[in-house]
């Protein structure tokens, strides 16, 4: 990427003039007074990759130091690196060869279960390889996964994938990975003990969809809201937790329907179970349609239990109130209520969710992006306070990541610096000048080019629903040698992915 500014290799490093969020940084009296923003006008100092100091901004006159590298950023914006706390980079960059024909979620579903004949072990670590790269040029240092379980074969490709790429990836992103399942598979006792026992293994988290069906709360929905058995099934799965000291990670209400009350369900067990503090709730979009009382009721029960609700604005605008036939403008927005979890003291935060595929068409794990978006669809910005904590420390907390998020003496000097003099000027542009720093070194990274992802041939770009529409003889795209990456004994274990295979219904 073309940097707006050049920093070069220093031991020690000083930032001068930098416009940081308030919220960023430790508070200090001895620093100005914050502009209408929120933004404190601040010099930073790092010495070997970590930062050492900061303090009110004293204007490059103040330093005279031939050993010193100073960047005068004449007050442009400084963010820590991003922290992404829900995507799901095991299905990313599938959208075109699978398309999904009308943009609903159960046209995700469907779609997704198709695009399984593409599935192997390569095909699945190039695409998530690919997304970790984009991830990081766009200064994410941190990043959880959710990865299809739904069967034995997705299981077998996502967590070799995601074993070796955590490793390939330490220090440049930290890879974070949840199993992701429907609440009905934990019907299956054996099934459920195997997949809990897998993701100890992997050193992940444990997931399942709750309520998360376009019919999520209506007692029909037998795959995620389960009514006959939900409290079981839930007990089942925070006993599985806790036996093997996991976290949880829950896709919730992902729906418009008032009937869908996962986010209360789970946040009672959590408390039932003494797990509070380890449970993320994503989505939660049925909140916007709860009366006062039950609203009311469900946020109390959501802090007492301290879940962290993760808000995915990019893809609940996509998919949420969206007419099959495309002839209806969407009514609502799909995002939570930011606003109202926030002020009950609930940890709210922000992620990209999906990426390229069949639950948004779009993305590219750019954090700034999704800042951006939900300060426009859910109104953060007047006043924009301390908002930048969800693409930073809220997430990082819940992924038990103290030293990403935020900006602080002893923390690495990992931050992103832009041109940008304010969150005006920083949302209006998509920025792509800007300078990540990973240790006080600004990192050279660029996206990957989507040509990496020709993998599979044209004519094979379609879901079982578009069949009709493909002509008959179209070119082929060429297949790249196979990566050497994984080792053999991987390669060999695991098979491809049939078509067919159910795939998790949630995004």
């Amino acid at each position: 990427m073309r940097h707006f500014v050049d920093i070069n290799t220093q031991t020690h490093l000083r930032i001068l003039n930098a416009s940081v969020p308030l919220c960023c940084i430790p508070k200090d009296s001895s620093l100005p007074s914050p502009t209408i923003d929120s933004l404190a006008l601040v010099d930073i100092n790092i010495v070997e990759g970590k930062v050492i100091g900061i303090h009110a901004a004293r204007g490059s006159a103040g330093y005279v130091n031939h050993n010193v590298g100073i960047v005068d950023l004449r007050h442009g914006m400084v963010l820590p690196t991003f922290v992404d706390l829900h995507t799901h980079i095991d299905k990313a960059q599938t959208g075109e060869r699978s398309r999904n024909a009308d943009g609903t979620l159960s046209g995700a579903d469907r779609s997704t279960a198709s695009d399984a004949e593409f599935w192997n072990q390569d095909d699945v670590y190039r695409r998530m390889d690919f997304s970790l790269k984009c991830a990081y040029a766009h200064g994410t240092s941190a990043l959880r996964t959710h990865l299809i379980n739904m069967s034995d074969k997705q299981m077998q490709l996502t967590w070799p994938c995601f074993k070796i790429l955590k490793e390939k990836w330490k220090g440049k992103v930290e890879l974070q990975g949840v199993s992701l399942v429907v609440l009905s598979f934990f019907r299956d006792e054996q099934k459920a003990v195997q997949l809990a026992n897998l993701v100890k293994s992997a050193g992940g988290m444990l997931g399942a969809a709750v309520c998360c069906a376009e019919n999520g709360g209506d007692p029909n929905d037998d795959w995620t809201t389960c009514d006959r058995d939900r409290d079981a099934l839930l007990d089942r799965v925070f006993t599985l937790a806790k036996e093997r000291d996991l976290d949880l990670d829950f896709h919730v209400d992902e729906n418009g329907n008032e009937r869908a009350k996962g986010l209360l369900y789970i946040a009672r067990k959590t408390i039932q179970h003494g797990y509070q503090g380890r449970v993320v709730c994503g989505h939660c979009c049925s909140l916007c349609y709860q009366g006062d009382q039950d609203l009311e009721v469900t946020m109390q029960a959501a802090k007492d239990a301290g879940v962290t609700v993760v808000s995915l604005p990019l893809v609940n605008q996509w998919t949420q109130d969206r007419d099959q036939q495309g002839r209806r403008t969407p009514r609502w927005r799909g995002v939570t209520l930011l606003h109202e979890l926030r002020s009950k003291g609930i940890p709210v935060a922000m992620a990209s969710d999906n990426t390229r595929d069949q639950f948004f068409a779009y993305g590219d794990l750019d954090m700034l992006e999704v800042f951006n978006q939900g300060c426009r669809m859910a109104h953060l910005d007047r006043p924009y306070q301390d908002w930048a904590t969800t693409v930073g420390s809220v997430p990082a907390d819940a992924m038990n990541l103290p030293q990403h998020g935020r900006i602080a003496p002893g923390l690495p000097a990992n931050m992103v610096l832009f041109k940008a003099r304010g969150y005006s000027e920083l949302l209006a542009r998509p920025q792509w000048d800007r300078v990540v720093l990973r240790n006080g070194v600004a990192i050279d990274a660029e996206v990957p080019d989507y040509s990496e992802l020709d993998t599979v041939p044209n004519e094979r770009r379609y879901t079982a629903d578009q069949l009709s529409a493909v002509p008959s003889e179209l070119p082929c795209m060429p297949h790249p040698e196979p990566l050497q990456v994984l080792p053999n004994n991987v390669l060999n274990s695991v098979p491809d992915l049939k078509s067919g295979a159910k795939s998790a219904a949630a995004a």
